[in-house]
């Protein structure tokens, strides 16, 4: 039987990058909000964060990504631990359900809420903030779809293992556009965490069906 290890401490200079993107897009959040998204270069944003243009376009690659890039996109990917072998259907849906419920619990850190708020409201009013978000969120999904499909020692082009891996990205995204449309009234806690629960049964059913397939 295989195990779903914890993913690995990040490294000193991996974490010293994320702080400093999470600064840089601190200052892009604040100019954006005060300034405007559009009357704001990113020129304009490096110097206000104490960096050189190339730096933030190294980072971030593209203006947009200022907003869409989120410092929890890495642990999507690394929760289901590549690395650990074939597992089953019932083992990868255990595997799931611990991780998903480690990512509400890191989304709902120190900080986190208002900062995704923020974010929401400017991919709501910028229509190149949201295309910069739909593109991240396939890529996400591609990537998920590529670790399950490894765990699953079956291929990430069949149907079933796109759906499963549809439904959890996407169920993550309906979540957050839930809690935006109703003026972020609901406790994201509540709503991620029942989120987190629902996600878990439906990809469960997802996997069941893998495990009877005959592709």
């Amino acid at each position: 039987m295989s195990t779903t290890p914890r993913p690995q401490p990040l490294g000193l200079l991996e974490r010293r990058k994320i702080q400093t993107m999470l600064e840089i897009q601190d200052v892009a959040l604040r100019l954006f909000e005060s300034e405007g998204y559009r009357q704001v270069s990113v020129e304009q944003i490096a110097s206000a964060a104490r960096v050189s243009p190339s730096t933030v376009y190294r980072h971030f690659g593209t203006k947009e990504n200022l907003i869409v890039w989120d410092d929890i996109d890495h642990q999507v990917i690394e929760m289901l631990g590549t690395d650990a072998g074939v597992s089953t259907p019932a083992e990868l849906q255990a595997a799931i359900d611990r991780g998903t419920h480690r990512l509400v619990a890191a989304l709902l850190g120190s900080g986190n809420e208002e900062r995704i708020k923020r974010r929401v409201l400017l991919m709501v009013a910028e229509a190149d903030i949201k295309a910069g978000q739909l593109r991240r969120t396939r890529q996400l999904e591609a990537e998920l779809r590529g670790a399950l499909a490894t765990r699953l020692g079956r291929s990430d082009a069949e149907l079933l293992v796109r759906i499963a891996a549809a439904e959890a990205i996407w169920g993550i995204v309906a979540a957050i556009d839930y809690w935006a449309d109703g003026g972020f009234t609901d406790p994201m806690a509540k709503v991620l965490e029942q989120t987190a629960d629902v996600i878990v049964d439906v990809v469960g059913v997802v996997l069941t069906r893998i495990s009877t397939s005959g592709q």
